[in-house]
């Protein structure tokens, strides 16, 4: 290793600023007192990012949130040669085998660098940071290129609104709990008591919230300040996540085909979408968009009997209208979420009032995501192919 102990005055802007005019490639490790972190680079571009307190929590919630398609709690993971890169090589062999696309892959990708970089910088204002660059530890693979520069300003303008906050000594990574719940139910609406019950529970850090709600962290995170402020919330540290079993090579997850020879693509077993809402005209709608595309399709406009014909029919993918008479829609995505055969189907909530309390509550009874009514046939077409499996097979087929 060559070792280049830097002065801790340099910031990681300044580091990293270096290694790219330079075209490093290799590993800048950053320290701290009680922190370490790996930053992989080519050619000057990052693109992989390790360590700080939470990697594996870290790796769950980024999994979770951007390949839906993927059981994380049962993915065997690649196992390198003493590298801590085990999550990028998984990462890497599933887009090989097109288990994910390389637009998701992205996307975990530079989430992880984003997040990295952030606790580095917030880590600087506290303590001393030393840097060691390491031009022998090297990935074998490159996902993608991130921009050096222009990341390094994006996540300081975050930083500085963080900040500006009042949250320079407060972690992203800290979990948000109760102190004082009796005031905080005379200072809120009943609604919003029962949400912050339900969310508020010190096992989910602020990224954490964040993702759960599909939201901004800044958002979430100005919504719970004025809690934190007047005592009512306070914030704790929990650990992370245990480390996944590594396997030799991750294999396809349930539900996924290895691909073939290339080829035409195809809808595979489990393309059928149901649609529940109690408006013939949505779901004529919906059958319109989703079978003109290929997609088979079943439209259920009696509440009373979505799960009957939904155990019939297995479908891969449902819309779920939030109003209807009798049942509504949480009350139909919490009843499929408790009979296993609809534990991991993509639950999709269809709504005119796209509003944070509904996201969250919707989140809490099991749904999968949000789409605003009345419906965009591109909107629809692209939570179908992000949630529903495809295969490749030859033209002959």
């Amino acid at each position: 290793m060559i070792t280049a102990h830097d002065s801790p005055k340099d910031s990681p802007s300044r580091q990293l600023g270096l290694r790219s005019q330079i075209q490093f490639t290799g590993r800048l490790n950053v320290q701290a007192s009680n922190q370490q972190w790996g930053l992989y680079l080519y050619m000057g571009r990052l693109i992989w990012a390790t360590g700080g307190p939470h990697p594996y929590r870290r790796w769950h919630r980024y999994i979770t949130q951007y390949c839906p398609q993927v059981n994380v709690s049962t993915l065997p993971y690649q196992e390198t040669d003493g590298s801590q890169c085990w999550n990028y090589s998984t990462l890497a062999v599933l887009a090989e085998r097109q288990q994910i696309t390389g637009e998701q892959a992205v996307a975990v990708v530079r989430s992880t660098v984003a997040e990295v970089l952030f606790d580095i910088i917030q880590q600087e204002e506290t303590q001393p940071v030393t840097f060691q660059c390491n031009p022998q530890d090297l990935l074998e693979r490159s996902l993608t290129l991130i921009n050096t520069e222009h990341t390094l300003q994006e996540i300081q303008r975050l930083w500085n609104t963080w900040a500006g906050l009042g949250l320079v000594d407060h972690s992203p990574n800290l979990a948000p709990v109760l102190r004082r719940p009796e005031q905080l139910q005379q200072q809120t609406s009943e609604k919003a008591y029962a949400t912050l019950v339900s969310l508020v529970d010190g096992k989910r850090t602020f990224r954490d919230l964040a993702a759960l709600m599909q939201q901004d962290l800044l958002l979430v995170t100005r919504m719970l300040l004025p809690f934190f402020r007047k005592g009512l919330i306070g914030l704790t540290k929990i650990p992370d996540l245990p480390p996944p079993l590594l396997a030799t090579a991750p294999v396809a997850s349930a539900g996924l085909s290895a691909p073939s020879a290339l080829g035409r693509p195809v809808l595979a077993t489990g393309s059928l979408v149901a649609c529940i809402d109690d408006s013939k005209r949505e779901c004529q709608a919906m059958e319109q968009i989703l079978t003109q595309a290929g997609y088979r399709f079943v439209g259920i406009q009696d509440s009373i009997q979505a799960l009957p014909t939904l155990l019939e029919q297995k479908p891969g993918l449902i819309f779920l209208d939030l109003v209807m008479p009798i049942a509504n829609g949480y009350e139909i995505c919490a009843q499929l979420r408790r009979v296993s055969l609809f534990k991991e189907t993509p639950i999709v909530i269809l709504t005119g009032n796209d509003g944070i309390i509904d996201r969250v509550r919707a989140k809490l009874v099991g749904s999968s995501g949000f789409l605003a009514k009345p419906v965009d046939a591109e909107k629809v077409l692209a939570i179908a192919r992000k949630y529903l499996p495809s295969r490749r097979v030859g033209h002959g087929e």
